[in-house]
């Protein structure tokens, strides 16, 4: 796998011990996470939304208990952990993405006992639950201040910079693209 375009660029396959050729291909999985040659990962996104929705159904048929305690139980140690394992590296960014995810949750929260003729945002506030797209962002926010703090390595270069009382997370120049060029998503 390589990353962007390769236009009159050589890649020569890697190769096993026998000599035989390694195939190039268009996606990579990494402790978990699929990632496609441009670093978009809508096939992992994809794959956990379609796990998550699988596993839903089988507690759901399973345990025909709905008390909010046990279905948040159930929620918080089979699909929670899946929709946020590595959620640093893979967090969407398009809104169809996150809204997928979010509609895991929602429809969990929508089948506990008592819950089910509030909103989404009244049943999170009433089972003490953040939606996953803040839980993300809190991630991400978190992370940063750890590598401003030399608590994590600081991959980014992020710095702090003092605004009058408050202060804020600077980046140093994040690439977006390849030579100047923005990448796009096939």
């Amino acid at each position: 796998m390589s990353h962007g375009e390769a236009k009159n660029i050589k890649i020569e396959p890697y190769k096993t011990q026998l000599r035989n050729e390694i195939k190039i291909g268009e996606t990579v999985r990494d402790l978990g996470v699929i990632a496609n040659n441009n670093l978009f990962f809508r096939e992992h996104i994809d794959n956990i939304v379609t796990s998550s929705k699988i596993m839903s159904g089988v507690l759901l048929r399973t345990f025909s208990i709905r008390q909010e305690e046990p279905m948040m139980r159930m929620f918080n140690s089979y699909i929670k952990s899946k929709l946020e394992y590595c959620s640093l590296v893979w967090s969407p960014w398009h809104q169809n993405e996150i809204n997928k995810l979010e509609r895991i949750q929602k429809k969990i929260t929508s089948k506990i006992y008592g819950l089910d003729q509030l909103d989404y945002h009244q049943r999170l506030k009433k089972t003490n639950l953040y939606s996953l797209e803040r839980r993300r962002e809190r991630y991400l926010i978190i992370n940063a201040w750890q590598q401003i703090g030399c608590l994590t390595e600081n991959v980014l270069g992020l710095k702090a910079r003092r605004l009058g009382r408050s202060r804020r997370i600077v980046s140093a120049k994040i690439p977006i693209g390849i030579n100047g060029k923005r990448i796009k998503e096939r």
